[in-house]
């Protein structure tokens, strides 16, 4: 993936894991009831678990997404495009 789109996701996956874990509090607090989906009562735990998982997956796609990229060592220095161009104040020589 690109380095957007993994910034986005990653964003994305952020708010998902805000909303579980703020969900999660507003159940154990007794605010709303547990909610039941597919004929089950899931719990706190699992919106909890679900939660972490967003998390993890937030914070994978962050890295992949504004991670350092370069691999580039640091005792070299970066080549930069005038030091390549000879220097116009400098007479030139040429040789045949």
């Amino acid at each position: 993936m690109k380095r957007e789109v993994c910034k986005f996701f990653s964003g994305s996956f952020a708010a998902l894991a805000y909303a579980h874990a703020a969900y999660a509090v507003a159940t154990s607090r007794g605010m709303i009831d547990e909610p039941v989906f597919l004929g089950r009562r899931w719990g706190v735990g699992y919106m909890w678990t679900e939660a972490v998982v967003y998390s993890a997956v937030s914070v994978a796609l962050g890295y992949a997404g504004w991670g350092n990229r370069t691999m580039r060592r640091q005792d070299e220095s970066p080549a930069s495009p005038a030091a390549e161009q000879p220097s116009t104040a400098e007479p030139q020589l040429v040789t045949r």
